[in-house]
């Protein structure tokens, strides 16, 4: 039975070591616009490589959520050429476990999450079809079929450097962690802005290459067609036995209205910013 006073136990279990164990799903990656990537991602991060990779997965068997499905569209950067890593533009779920997932991720992290109407997972013997709703429209579908990528020395780079079968990998990702404050006139800012990174072990026991058809489509709340796909580079069916986040690094103080543009879109919908009379 809970209490609304926790005990020094469920203290010190609080949100440890989140770990996204089981999962199963597609990883994927395509060409995008240098100039347009080059407008959103902020800086002190450097984009990579024209290029937009993600997932589509299901999470089965997490530690602090009920199992569900969660997608992402990510940059590959760098912070100030020391570490290299993923830049989450929008991360979506739905399922059982999808607003413990979510909560997770935002209060833990700051991490743009969202929850979606459904994600579909549909699998045949060498094909994944993968799609994401949200308020009735259908913002990503991507299918996936078994053999040669699309580009096969790109998907070799890109995925096998990240990624090393039966061996624990670390990955990072960068987030903008921040406060909102609200003001004297009522409106609320946000504060106390900084660049920090999340470093996760994770264990990839198989992938299987293969090559993609992607759609993305833009609705009010979520322009994924920002994101314009101009060359499908690959993908892989991918299972991770675990990902678990260790350590959260802080790199650097923002200054809150110049990375304020970046906040909005990723985290909140529409009616957040829509004029009151």
């Amino acid at each position: 039975m809970s209490s609304f006073v926790a005990n020094e136990e469920e203290i010190r279990n609080f949100l440890c070591r989140p770990n996204m164990k089981k999962q199963d799903g597609i990883m994927f990656a395509y060409v995008t616009s240098a100039e347009k990537l080059a407008e959103v991602v902020p800086k002190p991060l450097k984009v990579v490589a024209p290029v937009i990779m993600g997932y589509v997965t299901h999470m089965g068997d997490p530690t602090f959520a009920a199992p569900y499905d969660e997608a992402v569209l990510y940059a590959f950067v760098s912070y100030q050429d020391k570490i290299m890593g993923a830049y989450p533009f929008v991360l979506y779920l739905s399922g059982e476990g999808a607003e413990e997932a979510m909560i997770a991720g935002r209060e833990g992290a700051c991490m743009p999450k969202k929850l979606a109407d459904d994600i579909k997972i549909e699998r045949s013997e060498n094909k994944v079809q993968a799609k994401i709703i949200r308020h009735g429209t259908e913002i990503l579908n991507l299918k996936w079929e078994a053999g040669v990528p699309n580009d096969i020395e790109t998907v070799k780079k890109m995925f096998g450097s990240q990624v090393k079968l039966g061996e624990p990998s670390e990955m990072a990702s960068f987030f903008i962690n921040y406060d909102i404050e609200q003001q004297d006139d009522g409106s609320n800012k946000f504060v106390n802005t900084e660049l920090i990174a999340t470093q996760s072990t994770g264990l990839t026991t198989d992938m299987e290459m293969g090559k993609i058809d992607m759609k993305l489509t833009s609705s009010e709340d979520d322009p994924l067609a920002e994101l314009e796909v101009l060359k499908p580079v690959g993908g892989a069916h991918y299972e991770m036995d675990y990902s678990v986040m260790h350590k959260t690094l802080k790199l650097d103080s923002l200054n809150p209205e110049e990375i304020a543009p970046y906040l909005i879109t990723g985290h909140y919908d529409r009616t957040f910013v829509t004029k009151q009379d």
